[in-house]
């Protein structure tokens, strides 16, 4: 009898936020923006007519625009979303977010998260909000969380010892310190610097309370892994509706991903440009599902192979270039028209120092 008033009153709660939506889903897919701009580089940027056809798609489509921590809480307890629940980030504080991104949120009452880099503020770069228009943001839907003090590459190292560790962790922390000090209370999140990080960083983060934010895509729901969680780039070249709809359509491919490799290949240290991803199945699928699995590396299409119902794996077929590179696998649900989206990011790195921003 108390799990069901517990139940019961969980649900009119989450009424009271949402009253007009069903809550069928348990899952959510995270948006990544960075300029909202038409000339500040485009592989990063779209411009604000662009930006607002998403937010009247979202809109006309019956999406649910949620704030990151109802999301996130929501997930972490196992409690029922509101059906095709998306969240809206941006990374880096840009100040066109501001001038052109901010009108269009207010417009259209859609809560939002802005991950700042600290140093730029602080330094009053022409190009980065000030605290007061991040206050002012604040005030008006927006969440702020942590980008790094200086958006410094974070694995991009020689070595992973205690001193590099504890270097990364004073950075994170500083940023954490100084959001505080300007905007009061912030939650402990972090958006990984190009989505960057290796194993051993992100347990330290989870160890410290954070939850982190990578750049691959995916959805979120309670079987990921809240270090590294996903969020769909929508700029530059993934900014056309035709191939975003499928992507605010999917959901997380169940697996456990917490089991996932390091995602930091050394070339230096030896390990081979070819990693191999192994994904253990937290459902069972259908055969149809699994027959119908493709995994997109570089552009090209791999067949996963199926050791065991439960587990796939995928390996690229050539070495793969220095820099950042993805395992994207997408399958279709059994008995839906959407997908299941499942994305890996590799940094292959040689030891050289990393180019310059």
């Amino acid at each position: 009898m108390l799990k069901q008033i517990i139940c019961f009153v969980s649900f009119l709660c989450w009424g009271l936020i949402w009253p007009l939506t069903g809550f069928a889903a348990d899952s959510f897919n995270i948006l990544l923006y960075h300029h909202v701009s038409s000339t500040a580089p485009r592989s990063t940027s779209l411009s604000a007519q662009e930006f607002e056809e998403h937010l009247e798609y979202l809109k006309q489509n019956n999406y649910t625009v949620i704030d990151l921590a109802q999301a996130l809480d929501a997930v972490q307890q196992g409690a029922a979303l509101p059906d095709k629940a998306i969240v809206i980030t941006f990374d880096d504080a840009w100040r066109d977010i501001y001038f052109q991104g901010f009108p269009l949120l207010k417009q259209y009452n859609y809560p939002f998260t802005v991950f700042v880099n600290t140093d730029p503020v602080d330094q009053n770069q022409r190009h980065t909000m000030t605290w007061d228009m991040l206050r002012e943001l604040k005030q008006h839907g927006g969440t702020l969380a942590n980008h790094t003090r200086d958006h410094d590459y974070l694995v991009r190292k020689p070595n992973y010892g205690k001193a590099w560790l504890t270097a990364a962790l004073t950075n994170i922390d500083y940023a954490q310190q100084r959001l505080t000090e300007e905007l009061g209370p912030v939650p402990k999140w972090l958006a990984y610097p190009f989505g960057e990080y290796n194993n051993r960083l992100k347990l330290a983060l989870k160890d410290k309370g954070y939850i982190a934010f990578g750049q691959q895509s995916g959805g979120v729901a309670q079987f990921s892994d809240f270090q590294a969680l996903p969020r769909f780039p929508a700029a530059g070249a993934y900014s056309q509706l035709k191939s975003l709809k499928t992507k605010l359509a999917s959901q997380p491919f169940p697996a456990n991903y917490t089991a996932f490799k390091n995602p930091v290949i050394r070339l230096d240290q030896a390990e081979r440009g070819q990693p191999l991803l192994e994904v253990e199945l937290t459902q069972a699928q259908k055969l149809g599902v699994r027959q119908q699995l493709s995994c997109f590396i570089t552009g090209d299409r791999h067949a996963p192979r199926w050791p065991t119902k439960m587990k796939f794996t995928v390996q690229a077929k050539k070495v793969l270039n220095i820099g950042r590179n993805r395992y994207n696998c997408t399958a279709p649900i059994w008995g839906q028209k959407n997908y299941y989206w499942l994305s890996h990011q590799w940094l292959i790195y040689g030891g050289e120092a990393p180019p310059k921003q």
